[in-house]
């Protein structure tokens, strides 16, 4: 492990700047010198995975610069303050000072958000499943599907087990989090016990992940819980499932989606799915689309598996827009 007190000045900087992300650091990098760059790059390079004990470390020091009196002439939130107007128009410079104001009022979740899958997996990844799957569950799907695909495939199963499990929890578990997650990032929210997680938050994990993951992690469940799994599938909504959607619907969806985005989703569809989209075209748009997929060449199976997630992110707008019904695999839905 790293030792804390022997990390130099530019190791600090390639371990903050990562955390903060692409655009502020190519934001950062406009202001230096080449050599400075350079240095840090050097250390970004060899930079393997990172203890979250020194990551707390780096950003406690960067926070203590902005506030502290002693280091710096001046409080760091004033600082930034005379900077910003000094940078922005007032209106602008007014509109950030307010969002970093929430940020610092926002809670533990929110913040982790705003890292990178890699970052937070440097977290997470040592802890115990059930802590994970409480985070995981506060994440936005498609991240917390690439923090999955990141963690040892050992416990990838056991993690959504129990973001399946989850329902109420409760304030001390929360609190738990808070003190293995250290100090740098605070502020949980005291509002009582709080819903993460369940069958469909675990449902929609999976649809995000590549289909090769998402079968190995169900087929485990399925050896030790096989009544959870199928609970899982039928809250799970694959690309498979547009067949079961009404022409209406169908037709709402065709109008969002482009011809080169449909044409490589259809590369692996089932036939049934494939008459129900040509169906749905007029009998001209249907030879030409039949045409398209028949001088496609080889294509990657993760280009097919990416146009398909694609598709089924416009179809669940749509139904959030109102304008189209889905059903969940095996769902029970019934329009009347």
């Amino acid at each position: 492990m790293e030792d804390r007190g022997s990390i130099t000045g530019a190791r600090k900087a390639a371990i903050f700047l990562m955390v903060m992300g692409e655009e502020f650091t190519a934001n950062v990098f406009k202001h230096l010198k080449e050599d400075e760059i350079k240095l840090i790059g050097e250390q970004m390079t060899n930079l393997g995975q990172v203890d979250s004990g020194v990551i707390s470390s780096v950003l406690n020091e960067f926070v203590a610069l902005l506030r502290g009196t002693s280091i710096i002439g001046g409080s760091g939130d004033k600082f930034f303050e005379r900077t910003v107007s000094k940078a922005l128009n007032p209106k602008k410079a007014g509109t950030l000072m307010e969002e970093l104001g929430s940020t610092r009022k926002g809670n533990y979740f929110e913040k982790l958000k705003t890292l990178a899958p890699e970052m937070i997996v440097n977290f997470i990844s040592n802890e115990h499943p059930q802590t994970i799957a409480l985070i995981l569950a506060n994440l936005n799907y498609q991240t917390a599907a690439e923090v999955i695909k990141l963690l040892p495939e050992a416990i990838q199963t056991e993690v959504v087990v129990r973001i399946a499990k989850l329902d109420t929890v409760p304030d001390e578990i929360i609190d738990e989090i808070q003190s293995v997650l250290e100090h740098e990032v605070s502020g949980l929210g005291d509002s009582g016990p709080q819903k993460m997680g369940g069958i469909e938050v675990a449902a929609e994990i999976l649809n995000q992940i590549d289909r090769k993951t998402e079968k190995i992690i169900l087929e485990k469940i399925e050896e030790e819980e096989e009544d959870l799994a199928d609970n899982i599938r039928q809250s799970m909504f694959i690309f498979e499932d547009l067949a079961t959607l009404d022409d209406r619907s169908i037709r709402a969806l065709l109008k969002e989606i482009s011809n080169d985005e449909l044409i490589l989703a259809l590369k692996t569809a089932s036939d049934t799915l494939k008459e129900k989209i040509f169906s749905n075209l007029s009998q001209r748009a249907a030879e030409m689309l039949k045409e398209d997929m028949e001088v496609m060449g080889p294509v990657r199976v993760k280009e097919v598996e990416q146009a398909q997630r694609s598709i089924i992110k416009t179809a669940r707008r749509l139904e959030e827009e109102g304008k189209i019904v889905l059903g969940g695999r095996g769902g029970d839905d019934i329009i009347v």
